[in-house]
């Protein structure tokens, strides 16, 4: 086979690789092994390079709520049901109103569930909040569940995959929005929807899953206490001028349980409030639209992947397993490779150990066309193959 025609099949091969690397990524499976790879690439830009901006600081406000809690009766037999004080959040929205339009925007990671005796009050000082938004859990039937009260809501799940929280999914049940995609666009008046079975913003694709990239932390917020934090409580204490000028004033308010509403994520435990503004954050980032020129960097970067992989110059190592983990560590370090430069570059992560797999599995199928290939050689490869990508122990 001539080197050009070679050069053909890689390139036409490419193309294959980048639909097959795009629908895994808009997907919410992640194959477990690559949390490590996605882990110390982020470790790599923050740390090594530098080249995280954080958010500023002195833009946020964080309510911790874990310490406000009231006791309402159980909806389904005796016995209390533990919510978050909804008098004290009564309190609190009835001064935040007052001073609504120097504030930039308030998320309240508040289930409102149940009934208690402050709902009234509650309802009272919600209505009319323009710049808020309360989280809401997706009903059976795909569409957002109904509240206690009436206030601004948007689907706030998220799944757990491999027991753990890497990826995110902007659009529940296909077409619902999360409450991070509602918050983007009210505040940047960009909308995100559905056309021809994708997701686009304008005319520019989107992802509907996000690796997300965390620009504020835990160990930021709740260790080191780079961000304000203060207990609902703690900060009613005070009087009203103190609450509007000195901790509400220009700020983006973010109010949830930053103690027991925690999940785990490739960086620890980090509260779910903490989770979906971090989703926001890499929305106004940019993270979620698919770039023209990463399909034309992943055409290029598969392009020589292909060439490589399919056809390999003769290797002088003759080791009767050369043949398997020679190619798969090859593969696996040049899309190791391939991913860290999307990543810092285009802030897009690619999978690597499926696309090792599946090349490897089409070289076995070209190898055996060849004489130094037989069937009987099978056993050992696939006794390779499991050691090499399911030994979980």
């Amino acid at each position: 086979m001539t080197p050009r025609k070679k050069w053909t099949i890689s390139f036409a091969h490419a193309f294959l690789l980048m639909a097959f690397s795009t629908l895994w990524l808009n997907s919410s499976f992640t194959y477990g092994d690559e949390k490590l790879l996605v882990q110390w690439s982020s470790i790599f830009k923050r740390v090594v390079l530098k080249m995280d901006e954080e958010p500023p600081k002195k833009d946020y406000l964080f309510i911790n709520l874990a310490y406000d809690k009231a006791l309402i009766p159980r909806e389904e037999g005796t016995g209390k049901d533990i919510i978050t004080d909804r008098q004290l959040l009564a309190d609190f929205f009835q001064v935040l109103k007052k001073h609504q339009d120097s504030i930039k925007y308030t998320v309240c990671d508040v289930l409102l569930k149940g009934s208690s005796d402050a709902d009234s009050a509650l309802q009272a000082s919600v209505r009319g909040l323009k710049k808020i938004v309360f989280p809401a859990q997706l009903s059976d039937s795909g569409t957002a569940e109904e509240l206690a009260i009436q206030v601004p809501s948007a689907i706030a799940d998220y799944e757990m995959v491999n027991g753990g929280f890497l990826k995110f999914k902007l659009f529940q049940n296909k077409t619902v929005p999360t409450l991070p995609v509602y918050m983007y666009q009210q505040i940047s008046g960009k909308e995100l929807k559905q056309q021809f079975g994708w997701y686009f913003q304008g005319y520019k694709p989107v992802m509907n899953s996000l690796i997300i990239d965390y620009q504020i932390r835990t160990h930021e917020l709740m260790d080191e206490a780079e961000y304000p934090v203060i207990n609902l409580s703690e900060l009613m204490l005070l009087p009203e001028e103190v609450i509007a000028n000195d901790f509400l004033k220009h700020r983006f308010i973010i109010m949830g349980d930053f103690n027991n509403d925690t999940h785990e994520t490739i960086y620890g435990s980090t509260p779910g409030t903490l989770i979906l503004l971090n989703v926001y954050l890499s929305l106004m980032d940019g993270q979620h639209l698919i770039s023209f020129w990463w399909w034309i960097f992943l055409l290029v970067g598969f392009t020589f992947f292909s060439r490589r992989m399919l056809f390999p110059e003769p290797d002088p190592i003759t080791h009767k397993y050369a043949n398997l983990w020679i190619p798969l560590l090859r593969s696996a370090t040049f899309l190791s490779i391939l991913s860290i430069v999307s990543y810092l570059i285009f802030k897009q992560h690619i999978q690597v150990l499926v696309l090792t797999l599946y090349v490897n599995v089409l070289r076995f199928i070209i190898q055996l066309k060849k004489s130094d290939w037989h069937f009987s050689q099978l056993k050992s490869w696939f006794l390779e193959i499991r050691e090499t990508y399911f030994n979980f122990n």
